[in-house]
């Protein structure tokens, strides 16, 4: 069990860099162009800062600092649609331009990481990996003690 938990830290620490290195040329984070894909692939008035928050799994206040500076950077701005507290988050037109930027120059990423791997392993493994993850959203996993985990 050591060894598969080792294994995913391991993708998810190459997959970051490459992404991070991969995207710095565009003064971007991998974390920043996911929010900035999401918006483009739900592209709807309806991306509030809650929505995306539910999407990634993460708090608010993770979105907050990442929507800061994606605004900053002119990618996306609040709607300025009136009578509603949450204002929806929506792409501009620099955003929209650089998500197609960055898809149309990007290598096959799965072309490369599921090499190897034919179509029903590949679905067999989106679906042991939802599975996990399901199982990390229950609340078994979430009560757990920090005394519990190191056992």
């Amino acid at each position: 069990m050591d060894d598969l938990k080792r294994y995913f830290k391991k993708i998810h620490h190459q997959l970051e860099t490459a992404f991070n290195k991969s995207y710095k040329k565009y003064g971007l984070t991998d974390t920043q162009l996911d929010v900035l894909i999401y918006l483009s692939q739900e592209n709807n008035t309806k991306n509030t800062l809650t929505d995306i928050a539910l999407h990634f799994g993460v708090k608010h206040t993770s979105v907050i600092h990442v929507l800061k500076l994606l605004e900053k950077k002119g990618f996306i701005c609040k709607s300025t649609v009136k009578g509603s507290r949450t204002k929806p988050i929506l792409l501009t037109d620099s955003g929209k331009q650089l998500v197609l930027k960055i898809r149309k120059n990007n290598p096959l990423l799965n072309e490369i990481m599921f090499h190897g791997l034919s179509e029903t392993d590949q679905q067999l493994l989106e679906k042991m990996l939802r599975q996990i993850y399901t199982n990390l959203e229950s609340d078994a996993f979430k009560n757990l003690s920090s005394t519990d985990m190191s056992l």
